[in-house]
């Protein structure tokens, strides 16, 4: 009897060391706001097989999409207090801490998803790393995630930048887009976005800007003649997470982590630009005159934008811009 309840203490002692053995070390839970079907989130799983993967599970990350978690803002805070949480996030989330980075998120600031590159590379963007991991205790893993350009829809044609002085432009109540608008000779006419249909077929503005799908999928080809392809937004996301624990992780982990965040990103940004393409062949059938703009007629466009880096109302420190511009040349 004393034998076979050692024999099953022993059992019960080596069945407690496996499941110890088998733990992982550190859980997190992913958050993102799109739903499940989303690219983001296919390419968010990417990220975390990989990472499980390399670390032999013994890093395990649990995918919650549809905001479950909460708001992109509200789960970047609890991040920095020290939540176990991976975050699908924008450049201009942390402006309180690193207000320089939205600039990234600005028109014309990119004008390829391929510069993101040479931008995480910078000294510049570096410092802004080190800057949000130290005050904001929030570790970017990776900005790379492309979720498409912005474009204009009219109803005139745009072969340059002068074609847009004094048209009427619907943009948004924010800071950028009045600016970008003015700069280009425009005069900004704020408009909700789901007004914007209304504006442009009652005359109220001549044109707007947004990606490709939201244009399209509100319907504002009903409404116009022109698609100007003027990429003048690269729109990028990235993946964040608390600087304490990432830290925490042995060296080895951290890499598979930034790793893993900048491979999902190069592989969403592939698809996002198969969108474009798709979106772009929609117009055409649709009726649209399409009009690329680039090479001088591009260069002229970024010259001419950049004016709008001197309003007061971004903030920015002068001479950003420029130096945005000599990182990616």
């Amino acid at each position: 009897m004393k034998k076979a309840l050692v024999l099953t203490l022993a059992v019960c002692l080596l069945m407690c060391m496996a499941v110890s053995a088998s733990a992982a070390t550190y859980e997190f839970k992913f958050s993102i706001t799109q739903s499940a079907t989303d690219p983001i989130a296919i390419y968010a799983q990417q990220m975390i097989d990989e990472i499980q993967e390399k670390t032999n599970n013994d890093v395990v990350i649990e995918l919650h999409p549809n905001g479950e978690l909460g708001a992109i803002n509200d789960v970047n805070e609890m991040i920095a207090m020290g939540a176990k949480m991976i975050n699908y996030t924008g450049s201009d989330a942390f402006t309180a801490t690193v207000p320089e980075l939205a600039i990234l998120n600005c028109q014309f600031c990119l004008s390829d998803p391929a510069q993101m590159a040479k931008v995480q590379a910078s000294d510049w963007y570096k410092d802004q790393v080190d800057t949000l991991a130290k005050q904001g205790n929030v570790r970017l893993l990776t900005l790379n995630w492309f979720t498409g350009y912005r474009h204009f829809v009219s109803k005139f044609p745009i072969n340059s930048v002068d074609d847009l002085s004094g048209k009427q432009m619907r943009v948004a109540d924010n800071a950028a887009l009045p600016a970008f608008a003015r700069a280009l000779g425009a005069s900004p006419v704020v408009t909700n976005w789901n007004e914007t249909y209304t504006a442009l077929s009652q005359g109220m503005v001549d044109c707007a800007e947004a990606p490709l799908s939201t244009l399209y999928n509100s319907s504002l080809q009903e409404v116009t003649q022109y698609l100007t392809l003027t990429g003048h937004l690269v729109s990028c996301g990235g993946i964040c997470m608390n600087e304490e624990i990432f830290a925490s992780m042995p060296e080895e982990y951290q890499k598979i982590f930034l790793d893993a965040a900048w491979n999902a990103g190069e592989a969403f940004k592939e698809n996002s630009m198969g969108i474009e393409a798709e979106y772009t062949s929609k117009f055409e059938a649709a009726g649209l005159k399409i009009t690329k703009i680039e090479g001088e007629a591009k260069e002229a466009f970024i010259k001419k934008a950049s004016a709008m880096y001197a309003d007061p109302a971004l903030g920015f420190p002068q001479g950003l811009f420029e130096k945005i511009q000599e990182i990616i040349k």
